[in-house]
């Protein structure tokens, strides 16, 4: 009699817990039903919006609409907050595209990564590789920068590619080489480019590049403010850049100094 009586209280028991199991999850499934029904407040372009435009500046070309939670993502802007006024937009959105916290970054994350100093300006020029010392330059490196100059030279400057005597300007004028920077710091290292008949891809089989691996071009970008901005695009366009790399303890300072004018002149 006892032992029935237990398995009776025992099967109602269990009746109850899955009831109520059955109607939490009832509820619960309304409830995300509801949820994805109720309507939410986004923002949402009213104008094109382009990429690097501040969250502060965009807030004029931007709507609020009324959308189900359910159609809208996790991530959609309701408010700008002071905290994202700074932020800038890393991509161009359209009218009626909505804007997400991952479309808003910083300033440095827009500008493809780059980490720009305050105050400065990114500037690259192109130098071969061994006017980049030998390829041994990296973002991070602290270089001062040389620039050559030939006076009276009818092509100063030219420089088609890193093969043959691409050092050597065209001209009988007198060669002066000076410090353009003291020192800079370098941000970043861009992709080689070759001339046309030069194969980059090529090894010597030990891992190491070959001669024509080693004629590539190199872009190189530096964090410099204005005036260096200038000087490193005035040696560029009319002269030979050239990098050497600083040591701990090395001190560049600029100064006046001519080098023997090449070819050399003739004796008298």
């Amino acid at each position: 009699m006892k032992r029935r009586v237990v398995t009776i209280v025992l099967a109602v028991a269990l009746a109850v817990l899955g009831t109520g199991a059955v109607l939490v999850y009832v509820n619960r499934a309304d409830a995300r039903a509801v949820a994805g029904q109720q309507a939410v407040t986004v923002l949402v372009a009213s104008k094109s919006i382009p990429s690097g435009t501040t969250a502060q500046d965009a807030k004029a070309l931007l709507r609020k609409e009324t959308l189900p939670a359910s159609s809208v993502p996790s991530d959609a802007v309701a408010e700008i907050t002071p905290a994202q006024q700074s932020l800038v937009t890393s991509t161009d959105l359209s009218p009626g595209q909505l804007l997400r916290d991952s479309v808003l970054v910083t300033a440095a994350q827009a500008a493809g990564g780059l980490k720009i100093p305050e105050g400065k300006v990114a500037v690259t020029i192109t130098v071969c590789s061994a006017e980049s010392v030998a390829n041994n330059v990296r973002a991070g490196s602290d270089v001062a920068v040389f620039g050559t100059l030939v006076t009276g030279s009818s092509d100063a400057g030219a420089q088609p590619n890193c093969t043959g005597q691409h050092k050597q300007q065209i001209g009988k004028g007198i060669g002066n080489t000076r410090v353009v920077i003291p020192k800079v710091r370098v941000i970043a290292i861009g992709p080689s480019t070759t001339n046309d008949s030069v194969d980059t891809a090529t090894t010597n089989g030990v891992g190491q590049p070959s001669a024509s691996a080693q004629n590539d071009m190199t872009l190189v970008t530096f964090a410099v403010n204005q005036d260096d901005a200038e000087r490193l695009i005035l040696v560029t366009q009319t002269g030979l850049p050239y990098l050497a790399l600083l040591g701990p303890s090395t001190q560049v300072t600029p100064d006046d100094h001519v080098v023997p004018q090449f070819p050399p002149a003739k004796k008298k």
